[in-house]
């Protein structure tokens, strides 16, 4: 079975089936793209284009001041670590609150996540299918979120029916607490809780705590149950 590349990113496939793009080389970034018509069930249209405008700037600002950094790390920083801090800098900078501004994300962050949910609900309807995340899920861990891209893994005993493994180092929350948004970690957290936490009745996702609220790691652990 070839990996899909997106798996464990809770907004690539959504992205990705609108025309199978390369995420990396992508001019426009998805995140900042869609996040006007969110802006604008809660503001009106004036602080919308502030918000926006300031918001792409920073972000290219962040991307020039880590022009150096791995490629290997785009789809994180670029795609989701950089629009985060982009657009809770030009929150804060319209008037919001730190609070507001994280709690904007993380809603925003959450609905962008549970349209890829939807989308694992239908593939998890595949006979047979939920039986192959454990070792998938790995595969795309160790592939797309290793070292190269700023995390750091320690992985525990792989079986047909279990996966656990606990991120001690992870680039959502270095990068944004060196641009001293730390708070707005917990919304790529709650993201994953969303996306994965209810794949399959016999899909147990079993994390307790991570890095982004407060953990001294992230303990991920995937179980396929008997039924």
């Amino acid at each position: 079975m070839k990996p899909v590349t997106g798996f464990l990113y809770p907004d690539v496939l959504c992205d990705r089936k609108k025309g199978g793009i390369n995420m990396a080389k992508k001019k426009e970034n998805v995140f900042l793209a869609e996040m006007a018509p969110f802006l604008s069930k809660r503001y009106e249209g004036e602080k919308v284009a502030s918000i926006m405008a300031m918001a792409w700037k920073r972000y290219r600002e962040i991307c020039e001041e880590n022009a150096q950094e791995p490629k290997a790390m785009y789809m994180h920083t670029r795609e989701r670590i950089y629009p985060g801090i982009a657009a809770f800098d030009a929150l804060t900078a319209n008037g919001e609150s730190r609070e507001h501004a994280a709690d904007f994300i993380e809603d925003y962050y959450a609905w962008r996540s549970q349209r890829m949910a939807d989308m694992l609900h239908k593939l998890m309807k595949i006979p047979g299918c939920c039986r192959l995340v454990p070792k998938f899920f790995k595969s795309m861990t160790r592939s797309n979120f290793g070292p190269k891209a700023g995390f750091q893994a320690v992985y525990y005993e792989t079986t047909n029916k279990e996966l656990r493994f606990d991120m001690i180092k992870c680039p959502y929350f270095d990068i944004c607490k060196a641009y001293g948004c730390e708070e707005i970690v917990r919304a790529y957290c709650h993201a994953d809780d969303i996306c994965y936490g209810s794949m399959h009745p016999r899909i147990e996702w079993g994390r307790t705590q991570t890095l982004g609220d407060g953990g001294t790691c992230c303990d991920f652990k995937i179980t396929v149950k008997n039924m």
